[in-house]
């Protein structure tokens, strides 16, 4: 059984390597310390996931790559005049060569972390050293929940991290329904389309608007530098809706 272990270990040791084979030489030597676990401390942990934060947005937030991993999203984005056919992600510095690379280094770890249970178990280790210090988290400012199996790690990861607020925008209301029972996450279903009226989804939604006044709480970045500063509604629950001026 040892025998099978150690092998079935070093198996997720080899493949979550190669996913870090052609980064930049610091990202890639960091990742292989945490993943070796020759070193696992903060810096290491952040290179393995790719977690990012900027001085915009509180807490570290996390993106894959948008359609590939948009279930829902993918086809709205084929349909003229919705959101999805727009997506921010979609284009500028999202759609450059290094940012890409970058989504999709994370999002192949991800998927090895689904089949590999050593791996799984690095990344929610990384998850726990790179929020023990944070307050806030945000999900996906690119991508999406793209099946139950994710859902299912990104419980876990919420669940191991009962200190951090976590905050999910998302197009898939049902596959996500295992997150919305917990105390700590607000999974906030978008609307479809710019400028929408209503959203039938029953707990906290968001959307987009160019008229004003927007519906619900509209987001103060745009008169504040494109800052939080110290707005949470987005992480509060008792904040039915959001809303984005669409620029």
């Amino acid at each position: 059984m040892n025998m099978i272990a150690t092998s079935n270990q070093q198996t997720g040791i080899v493949q979550a390597m190669a996913i870090f084979a052609e980064s930049t030489v610091n990202i890639k030597a960091d990742a292989w310390s945490f993943i070796t676990g020759k070193k696992q401390g903060l810096k290491q942990a952040l290179a393995f996931l790719g977690l990012a934060s900027n001085k915009k947005m509180i807490g570290l937030a996390l993106a894959i790559p948008a359609r590939q991993t948009c279930p829902r999203g993918d086809k709205l984005a084929q349909v003229k005049k919705t959101i999805c056919s727009i997506c921010y992600a979609m284009k500028g510095h999202d759609a450059m060569a290094p940012a890409k690379t970058a989504k999709q280094r994370r999002w192949d770890l991800i998927k090895l972390a689904l089949d590999d249970d050593y791996v799984r178990a690095l990344w929610l280790k990384a998850f726990s050293i790179c929020m023990a210090k944070q307050t806030h988290m945000r999900w996906h400012t690119a991508g999406d929940i793209f099946s139950a199996a994710y859902c299912a790690l990104i419980v876990q990861a919420c669940e191991s991290t009962p200190h951090i607020d976590h905050w999910i925008p998302t197009k898939e209301p049902v596959i996500s329904r295992p997150l919305q029972t917990l105390v700590n996450v607000v999974v906030r279903v978008s609307d479809d389309m710019i400028d929408q009226v209503s959203n039938k989804f029953k707990g906290p939604t968001s959307g987009c608007h160019t008229k004003t006044p927007a519906r619900g709480v509209a987001c103060p970045a745009p008169s504040q530098g494109g800052s939080c500063l110290d707005c949470r509604a987005c992480w509060d629950p008792d904040v039915k809706h959001v809303s984005y001026h669409w620029h």
